[in-house]
């Protein structure tokens, strides 16, 4: 007589911030950052949008530290991965190369032909990127770059569980609305707070939709640029 049995069920899909060991963490937030700003200029109308953008992507610059440094940045990403992952405290420390390494060696950043390039100083940082329109805009525009060179700061807010940036330059192509070469077209005192509103309720949602990225800011006690420095702290 045979006996038949049935095959245990398939486990369940791990949830936790697996991806962060791959170094999606950067990826993630710079697409989300891309789709903050560009979430804030549809207040402004699509015409608005459409002169945000060019048919040409710009000049980036790029960096590649090799091997040893891209193995080091990964390692700190699997190892904050599982701390988090297993809701213990723990600490990620990013130099601007190695964030630069991580895209660069980026299979997502290569197929999807962005750009990027993260300078951190101080408590600042700054990215200059381009990224095509197709992968943004589900079709309402597409044949377009969104050419950004934009610098500020990350606040973490422990009662909200957000990360919130403030900018202290913007340029779109060669539309500058924030900092010293700002033209007759900036922002407004008042449209900036408004459009800084908007973009970080834009990015905090970003995050959330993200299941990893939900986790992160949930346990998140403290985000900052510090030292040149992107630091992450959970607890």
């Amino acid at each position: 007589m045979s006996i038949s049995t049935t095959p245990p069920p398939a486990p369940p899909k791990k949830r936790g911030l697996g991806c962060l060991g791959c170094g999606c963490l950067v990826l993630v937030l710079l697409v989300i950052l891309f789709l903050g700003l560009i979430a804030g200029a549809c207040y402004f109308g699509y015409e608005k949008i459409v002169s945000l953008t060019s048919t040409t992507p710009s000049a980036v610059p790029s960096f590649d530290g090799g091997d040893e440094l891209y193995a080091s940045a990964r390692q700190k990403l699997a190892d904050f991965d599982h701390d988090v992952e297993n809701h213990q405290a723990a600490t990620i420390q990013l130099s601007a190369d190695e964030i630069n390494t991580l895209l660069a060696r980026s299979s997502n950043v290569i197929k999807n032909n962005i750009h990027a390039f993260v300078t951190l100083a101080n408590n600042e940082a700054r990215i200059q990127a381009s990224l095509p329109t197709d992968a943004l805009s589900h079709g309402i525009l597409n044949d377009h770059y969104v050419n950004l060179d934009t610098s500020f700061e990350v606040h973490f807010d422990l009662q909200t569980k957000s990360a919130n940036l403030t900018f202290h330059a913007l340029q779109f192509g060669n539309k500058v609305f924030m900092g010293q070469n700002a033209s007759n077209s900036s922002l407004s005192q008042s449209a900036t707070i408004w459009y800084a509103s908007i973009f970080n309720q834009s990015f905090n949602n970003g995050i959330r939709q993200n299941p990893d990225g939900a986790a992160l800011l949930d346990q998140a006690k403290s985000i900052e640029i510090q030292n040149g420095e992107l630091v992450i702290e959970t607890q």
